[in-house]
């Protein structure tokens, strides 16, 4: 069966702790994620091994040693290189005694000091004369340019341009330019990044695969999204983490056959490799080992690394859909608790094989947060979200009523990890809302 190894439901505060206790009772009954008292008592096996934060620093070759009192094996007794058979106290005597390449001689030292004369001469009488300024930077252009300084010479002070802003429409509010001092919003070019993101979507779209594989449907492949989320929640690690992995699982999937048996490991390898795109301190091999119940070794794990990267061309910039809606919930100034709803919403989307193929993640981002934003009965955000979003609304109402299909769906019990997830308080139990029957988005919102 798929994904046999069933993995705790640990909360935020105590999530990664779980994972490092030893000889320890599982959270709770039908988890998913191993815990340590799987091991053997006593037994090394399988245990990796501990290593440096930054690993090992040394430049040492392979066949160094070191010797005694902290010398390389590599030099002899005084500091003698055995391969050159140069010592280092000759060295520093040639740089003493100004032999050899190391130091300047005879007639260029006398020249290098004269220019040096010149120039300091120079740009003392400047110092002396100018009124406008003594800086360095003049003094060294009047001594070294080709004709004489004029003294009438005006200092040009060049200021970087002022960005221009786009005349917005009627009733919406320029979101980049109110914040244009605050330099982690990038205004100045948000534009024009998320028209790159949305210029790659084609690049990026998966395409209808499932109907060519023979051992993995609809179903495994939810299961495999499910897992990947409480791996995500276990590990503490990003959003875009995991939305990058599923991607990464769709589009090495469409271009390649893959085992029931081998659906877990690709999971693992796109969210190592994920972690490693947008984590700052990315969980290590044998974590992903761990998590996974030791099914698979560590060589066998990285050659399917380095097989997927291959697959996926080495190109992991996908525009990805939660992106877009923390733009989107941004410039429409929505409030958290909203927000988080249409996050609860699109993270759903990710197990519905239909919401993932053949679509636009910018699309997705929409009808989710329009979504959100009818269930919460909002208004005033239609000209704002069609302005910033360039998303055709006719195409994200048929995104929105897949959702909403979705939604009233009950919940399957191998897949309930994002409910539990969005239930909690930290979520502002989210997916506790209740579900509207119909909801239809027009022109006026």
């Amino acid at each position: 069966m798929l994904l046999s190894v069933k993995m705790s439901r640990p909360t935020r505060n105590n999530a990664v702790s779980s994972l490092n206790l030893v000889n320890k009772e599982q959270v709770g009954k039908g988890s998913n994620i191993p815990v340590m008292a799987k091991r053997k008592t006593g037994s090394s096996e399988n245990v990796p091994a501990k290593r440096a934060a930054l690993g090992d620093l040394t430049n040492a070759r392979g066949g160094e040693t070191s010797t005694k009192g902290g010398k390389k094996a590599g030099l002899e007794k005084g500091g003698k290189d055995a391969g050159s058979g140069t010592t280092m106290k000759k060295i520093s005597g040639m740089l003493k005694n100004g032999k050899g390449s190391l130091a300047l001689r005879g007639k260029e030292v006398k020249k290098n000091i004269a220019k040096k004369n010149t120039v300091v001469a120079a740009l003392k009488k400047q110092e002396e004369t100018s009124s406008t300024s003594s800086s360095s930077e003049e003094g060294l252009l009047c001594v070294f340019s080709d004709s004489e300084t004029s003294s009438e010479e005006k200092v040009v002070d060049v200021k970087p341009a002022e960005p221009t802003w786009p005349v917005m429409p009627e009733g919406v509010e320029d979101f980049d330019r109110e914040n244009a001092e605050d330099p982690q919003q990038h205004s100045e070019y948000a534009m024009e990044t998320f028209q790159y993101y949305k210029n790659r979507e084609e690049t990026f779209r998966v395409p209808d695969y499932l109907q060519s594989h023979h051992e993995i449907n609809e179903n495994m492949r939810g299961i495999l999204v499910d897992w990947l989320v409480e791996v995500q929640e276990s590990f503490e690690l990003n959003h875009e983490t995991l939305y990058t992995a599923v991607k990464m699982v769709d589009l090495y999937l469409s271009k390649k056959q893959v085992k029931k048996e081998d659906l877990q490991l690709i999971g693992a390898v796109t969210c190592l490799i994920s972690c490693k795109v947008d984590e700052r301190i990315p969980p290590m091999v044998d974590d992903f080992l761990y998590v996974c119940d030791d099914a698979y070794t560590r060589e066998r794990f990285m050659v399917t690394e380095r097989k997927v990267l291959s697959v996926v061309g080495f190109d992991v910039g996908f525009p990805l859909s939660y992106r877009y809606l923390r733009r989107y919930g941004r410039v429409c100034h929505i409030s958290m608790p909203v927000l988080t709803l249409a996050r609860y919403i699109l993270e759903l989307s990710l197990m519905e094989y239909r919401l993932n193929v053949e679509i636009s993640e910018s699309e997705v981002a929409v009808a989710a947060l329009v979504l959100a934003l009818k269930m919460k009965n909002i208004e005033g955000w239609v000209a704002t979200l069609k302005y910033y979003s360039g998303v055709d609304f006719a195409k994200a109402e048929v995104v929105l009523q897949k959702m909403l299909v979705m939604l009233q769906q009950p919940h399957k019990e191998s897949m309930k990890t994002i409910h539990a997830k969005y239930s909690h308080k930290v979520f502002h139990e989210v997916a506790l809302t209740p579900v509207p029957t119909s909801v239809t988005l027009t022109s006026e919102g």
